[in-house]
């Protein structure tokens, strides 16, 4: 078989491609004799200090060898790298229901199996998906099953007909590729009979490692979309029943709870959060699957001296409040007024609504400790504030911290 290659978009300045005289438009044949198809192949046949490329440029070939120094980058970025667009229309789609004005890249929809491999984001899994994980040999793929009721699932995908999930996952199982599953419950859609159904069917697939279950999120923002809800506490008292039993009965079969609900459910239900330990087989922090109980594990005997006003979203307040409580710190929920007050985790708080929260606040001249998780890589808010904005207009002293552990 042969490849036309993949070309090249944008070379960084004084990176080892350059100084190898690699430009834009050049098209990488192969890497180390593997294949390029795309960034895939190229990420994972040039993980060394040094690689030799078969380069196309126009109608000439030739081999080229790069070295690089530990840490550093290629510099090399390949064109059709950004991750392949959605085609579904979820009715609890979070990007459909978002107030304007916000970063760009909160507006991408992606449904990429490269991207499920290698960045832990979720996919429906398509037959066409399906087939490019046993063909490159991805595994493990992260999956969002939601209900393995064909015509529900196609319902909640918004898409014509029945969607199935069960024959992909037994073709994949079958060349050994691992799952790890999630499920949006939606009140009234996929919750009680159908999640019992969704759980037996998942339950006895052997490359489902793993399954997060997480309450939808609706923002104030969902004017002309279908209709949903919230779990209340009833609602959520049956979910977490229904999830107990299938971890009892994973710890006997399978050695682990398999099966983790969010968070959110034990601030809804207010059942006692599990030990840290109970997540030791977890991979689904991402999802705000066991970050409550590594809280409370990394504070259960710190003292703290330090003094100041720490500020969370509405569902952390009363453990954050807990922890702390004989300290001289004093903790402050923020009002998610941007999304709606039906989101209350800190990782979508805006800048505009920690502002107006600090602006109310008496005593605003000790230090005031912001969860980092409201800024991204760039240091930047839902709403681009950054730190130092923040700081600006409320005339406080921010700081931004990591977990509660690391307050003195």
């Amino acid at each position: 078989m042969s490849f036309s290659g993949t070309s090249i978009l944008k070379i960084a300045p004084a990176s080892p491609a350059a100084r190898a005289g690699l430009k834009p438009g050049d098209r990488i044949i192969t890497c180390n004799s593997t294949p390029v198809r795309d960034w895939v192949d190229l990420l994972l046949s040039a993980s060394a200090a040094k690689v030799t490329l078969s380069i196309a440029r126009g109608p000439l070939r030739r081999t080229v060898d790069l070295k690089r120094r530990p840490g550093v980058h290629w510099g090399i970025e390949l064109a059709g790298s950004s991750a392949r667009g959605c085609r579904n229309k979820c009715i609890f789609c979070f990007v459909d229901q978002q107030p304007p004005d916000l970063r760009l890249s909160l507006s991408v929809k992606d449904d990429d199996v490269r991207y499920s491999f290698l960045k832990g984001t979720y996919i429906t899994l398509t037959d066409q998906q399906t087939d490019e994980a046993i063909l490159r040999k991805f595994s493990s793929l992260h999956v969002s099953i939601h209900t393995t009721d064909p015509v529900l699932r196609g319902r909640m995908l918004g898409l014509p007909g029945p969607v199935e999930i069960l024959p992909q996952i037994d073709r994949l199982a079958i060349n050994g590729v691992e799952i790890q599953a999630q499920i949006v419950e939606v009140p009234g859609w996929n919750d009680g009979e159908d999640l019992e159904r969704t759980l037996n069917d998942l339950f006895s697939r052997p490359n489902i490692s793993i399954l997060g279950i997480v309450p939808v999120g609706l923002t104030k923002w969902r004017s002309g979309l279908v209709p949903l809800s919230r779990p209340a506490k009833e609602q959520a008292d049956r979910t977490m029943k229904t999830i107990l039993k299938w971890q009892k009965k994973a710890l006997d079969k399978k050695g682990t709870p398999w099966v983790y609900p969010a968070d959110e459910y034990y601030a809804i239900t207010g059942l006692e959060i599990p030990l840290a330990s109970f997540y030791k087989d977890s991979s689904l922090e991402a999802n705000g699957i066991g970050l409550l109980s590594v809280m409370i594990d990394q504070c259960r005997d710190k003292i703290f001296s330090g003094e100041g006003t720490i500020l969370t979203g509405t569902m952390a307040f009363p453990y954050i409040d807990k922890i702390v409580a004989k300290s001289n710190y004093r903790v402050v929920a923020v009002r998610n007024t941007l999304m709606g007050s039906s989101v209350s985790v800190a990782g979508l708080l805006s800048g505009k609504d920690v502002v107006e929260t600090v602006n109310q606040l008496i005593g605003r001249d000790e230090n005031i400790f912001l969860p980092s998780v409201m800024f991204n890589h760039d240091g930047v808010t839902l709403d681009e504030f950054t730190l130092e904005m923040i700081a600006e207009e409320t005339g406080a002293k921010m700081v931004a911290f990591n977990t509660v552990a690391e307050l003195t």
